[in-house]
């Protein structure tokens, strides 16, 4: 609804009109009375955001002319509707000076005034459509550079340039980055479900609560997460970042339903550091699986060096994450039992602190699989429930059960991707695509088969084929499809079937885009 007000120093005008037009109707909500220019702009003074001004020209306090006077020299962005009981030019002359929207003369026609109230309404949205489309390409050009400067793929002159036509401050120093995600385990909700749109409303709240701060820049990233750069950090005021984040945090989970967990990269003086604090902050994302409340999670206290590392000692664990390092893969498997027969002997003091431990343990392998672009999650469906299971343990024979089979899982993949590396793993993958054309292949299918991540297998794939994977794909059953063109009695929609083409359209279009015929002309051999 557009806000109005009505100034006029006859009450029966005032009040009539407001009772003679259907405003709702019109998109308008009048939301004032006023019956002198004086008062209206009292009011306006402290509600700028009035979108239409309807005012008498002649007042005895302050007239409709010295009203329209004000909101213009003062720049108010108030449309102005005058009415008068005068036609005389002078007084439209001098309104239409000032700019007024229109004029019109009492006793006020309802239909005149319904199409000028319908005149600027559609001027408004006009305004207000341009000034979107203006916003909106500015905040596409944001989001592009700041990405640059955190992925650390830019020209130093093109980031200067669009960051001074975009007031982003590079010059004053300190900066910090924080990547904002929502967590694992929470109770499902609605928005949830729509990823592309719960990224949306996320954005939303956070920009919100930043408001106008100058020196916070928030943006989207490739992955859908929220990133803040914080700029101009002062090195006595870091706690300020964690306390920030802490309230965007609590606000996004009572506004939307949703826990998030907020990752802070390290402080770094200059920008073109940025992209380190960045890469820090995403060393912490798979903290994102084993916290089921909103948390603020910081890296600079990520290795605090407190009892729960010398716990790790004493159970063991070092000399795993030493194999760890050195991708004995096998041997760290079976000196996990080792592992659990040493708590046998040992009094755990709190079990929250054994649960730690072999959180730490689950994370160290999480991350030897990203270097490899997998994500668990992605490869193995039980993964969530190994999760769920390790926080519900409640006794630490509970706990090292289940701590290690989610560890066996991920050392097993991480055999398997080293044996892929150390075979023809690609020889293998193409013979597959030769056999099984006909089913509904994918490149996320292929690499949860051969347990390689996706991303990684169609570069591979496209450097030996020499064509992106579905160009081979289409290659191979259309081979086959001219196959049993002239050596069966299949129809063309049978055929398609038989090849992998579910739908027979897109089967016809891509026989003749790969032979320059159609299948009947093939067959025919015309």
């Amino acid at each position: 609804m557009r806000k109005a007000i009505i100034v006029d120093d006859e009450p029966i005008i005032r009040e009539g009109l407001l009772a003679m037009m259907d405003w709702e109707s019109l998109g308008f909500e009048v939301v004032g009375l006023f019956e002198d220019g004086e008062d209206a702009w009292a009011y306006l003074q402290s509600h700028p955001q009035i979108d239409l001004v309807i005012t008498d020209i002649q007042m005895d306090v302050c007239t409709g002319l010295e009203l329209l006077r004000k909101i213009r020299d003062d720049d108010y962005r108030s449309r102005v509707l005058i009415i008068s009981g005068y036609d005389e030019f002078h007084y439209l002359r001098d309104a239409m000076m000032m700019g007024i929207d229109n004029y019109l003369l009492k006793p006020i026609n309802k239909e005149e005034m319904e199409s000028a109230l319908g005149q600027i309404q559609e001027s408004l949205m006009l305004e207000y459509r341009k000034s979107r489309e203006l916003f909106e390409g500015t905040q596409l050009i944001k989001n592009n550079i700041l990405n640059q400067i955190v992925m650390n793929n830019y020209s130093i002159r093109d980031v200067s340039e669009k960051c001074e036509m975009l007031s982003i401050d590079l010059h004053t120093g300190g900066f910090q980055v924080v990547v904002l995600d929502t967590i694992t385990r929470q109770n499902p909700v609605p928005l949830l479900e729509e990823r592309q749109l719960c990224e949306f409303a996320i954005r939303n709240v956070v920009q919100d609560a930043i408001g106008k701060e100058e020196k916070v820049y928030a943006f989207g990233n490739q992955n859908g997460q929220t990133v803040l750069l914080f700029a101009a950090v002062a090195s006595d005021n870091e706690g300020w970042i964690v306390e920030t984040m802490n309230r965007i945090s609590g606000l996004i989970a009572r506004v939307l339903k949703i826990q998030v967990v907020a990752f802070i990269g390290r402080p770094c003086t200059f920008w073109r550091e940025i992209h380190h604090s960045y890469e820090s902050a995403l060393e912490l994302y798979d903290y994102r699986y084993f916290v089921d409340t909103s948390t603020v999670i910081d890296y600079t206290m990520k290795d605090p060096g407190t009892k729960r590392d010398a716990f790790a000692k004493e159970i063991g664990l070092y000399p795993l994450y030493e194999q760890l390092e050195q991708q004995n893969y096998e041997s760290v498997g079976l000196q996990l039992n080792a592992v659990g027969a040493s708590l046998e002997d040992i009094r755990v003091p709190e079990l929250h602190l054994l649960r730690s431990v072999f959180i730490d343990f689950v994370l160290l392998c999480m991350s030897k699989l990203r270097q490899q672009e997998i994500e668990i999650s992605e490869h193995n469906n039980s993964f969530p429930d190994f999760v769920e299971a390790l926080f519900f343990a409640d006794t630490k024979e509970k706990l090292f059960e289940q701590f290690q089979a989610l560890s066996h899982t991920m050392l097993q993949l991480l055999q398997k991707l080293k044996m892929n590396r150390n075979t023809n793993l690609l020889e293998k993958v193409i013979k597959y695509i030769d056999n099984y054309y006909m089913e509904g292949l994918s490149l996320q299918q292929l690499s949860q088969q051969f347990h390689i991540s996706a991303p990684y297998l169609g570069k591979r794939l496209k450097v030996e084929l020499g064509q992106p994977f579905n160009e081979y794909l289409h290659q191979v059953r259309i081979n086959n499809a001219k196959h049993l063109l002239l050596f069966s009695e299949y129809n063309t929609k049978e055929i398609a079937e038989k090849v992998g083409y579910t739908e027979p359209n897109y089967f016809y279009m891509q026989f003749k885009r790969l032979t320059g015929k159609s299948p009947l002309n093939f067959k025919k051999g015309i």
